[in-house]
């Protein structure tokens, strides 16, 4: 797995940290993009032999998956994957385990269309993207599983009721900052609010692409913070400290943040998406929002602040159902039990060994070659900016 903060991390640290059984070798491949932008889980999991496997984008990709092939262990098992670069891998280099697909979201779902001939089984933890799973993989439904996932759930939540009537509205932000989450929506929600004279406060946490244009565009409005907290443990935390958990997601699978949030008490006001948002969002949760309706979004939040009786029984309403049918240990059981039947599930696979990369990603081309080339053209690249830069 890809090691960078999001629901994609929290969900495999929950499944690992929570097996039933803990007479069978566990093993974790954080795989690292140098380049990445993106913030770090950074955190190793606890009773599992831990490999960080590090990679360059501009190293040819052959060597970067053939590199990958030779950190995996050579025993039999289950080999569960969810980025391209592993999937790659498998499509060039045989392995003797199982492999399970954990299908997240769209993104996942095009991946499980391009390498359907590399995975046993297929695992969806929303039922739309389950559903398109059946669809688009009919010759394949009996490897095709719907497990919900879990978070676990904390001591410490919010109580509202210790909250004043006329108190700020604590205000949290919990993803990846990027145009697809929405995060340019919330200045605006946010001047919505103050034009009905709710009184607010706003906590970002999370890093992203868009995090420094964001922070300009809001850089003239007290009352918000961006944090990045180092591990998930102090995330919970802060948000523990709030009272609603917004995002207009524009694209979303089933958002860990959701539950996450929930779990500590927090009410969502959340785009209205197919998925796991509709599956767990109620009108005694929150609220559900259509997209880009900012209207929407700030007339749910100023209903919160104005009402605090129903915030306080819409948080409780949170936390228990995330108690009651979100609660990881009931929930990694499941997958761990299918995880533990892998000899059922292996077949045999015809590797297609597709092309990969770019013009300077060869089989045959030494990474060195493709890796000096890329950093001189970098450089060619570099010096037209700065001159372009100084005739200006």
């Amino acid at each position: 797995m890809d090691d960078k903060l999001g629901g994609v991390s929290s969900l495999c640290y929950n499944l690992l940290t929570n097996s039933p059984d803990e007479n069978y070798e566990q093993w974790v491949i954080h795989i690292d993009l140098l380049e990445s932008e993106m913030a770090r889980f950074n955190l190793n999991y606890p009773k599992a032999n831990n490999v960080h496997f590090k990679y360059s984008g501009i190293e040819n990709a052959y060597s970067s998956i053939k590199r990958l092939h030779q950190t995996l262990p050579m025993d039999t098992g289950a080999l569960v994957v969810n980025y391209e670069l592993e999937m790659e891998m498998l499509d060039h280099y045989p392995v003797s385990q199982t492999v399970y697909q954990l299908v997240h979201d769209e993104y996942n779902l095009g991946l499980s269309k391009k390498y359907e001939h590399l995975v046993d089984v297929f695992i969806a933890h929303n039922k739309h993207i389950y559903q398109q799973l059946l669809k688009s993989l009919n010759t394949k439904t009996s490897a095709i599983y719907f497990l919900p996932h879990g978070v676990k759930v904390p001591t410490f939540y919010r109580k509202h009721d210790e909250v004043q009537k006329d108190s700020k509205l604590k205000l949290l932000f919990l993803g990846r900052m990027d145009v697809k989450k929405g995060v340019f929506d919330l200045p605006v929600i946010s001047r919505l609010l103050r034009e009905k004279e709710v009184l607010v406060e706003w906590t970002c946490i999370g890093n992203g692409p868009e995090k420094e244009n964001l922070q300009k565009q809001w850089c003239d409005e007290p009352g918000v913070v961006f944090l990045n907290p180092a591990t998930n443990a102090e995330v919970m935390e802060i948000a523990a400290q709030h009272d609603v958990f917004v995002l207009p997601t524009k694209f979303e699978g089933s958002p860990v943040s959701l539950l996450e949030t929930m779990s500590v008490g927090l009410v969502p006001v959340i785009t209205n998406l197919e998925g796991s948002i509709r599956e767990i969002v109620n009108e005694k949760i929150g609220f559900r929002i259509d997209m880009n309706d900012y209207a929407g979004f700030s007339n749910a939040i100023a209903r919160l602040f104005f009402d605090r009786e129903l915030l306080k029984t819409m948080g409780e309403n949170c936390r228990r159902k995330i108690l009651e049918e979100y609660e990881v240990s009931s929930t990694a059981a499941e997958y761990h039990r299918l995880f533990k039947d892998y000899a059922v599930h292996y077949k045999p696979k015809i590797l297609q060994k597709n092309k990969i990369g770019a013009r300077l990603d060869q089989p045959w081309l030494p990474s060195l070659v493709t890796t000096t080339i890329r950093k001189w053209m970098m450089g060619i690249r570099k010096l037209r900016v700065s001159v372009m830069q100084t005739n200006l």
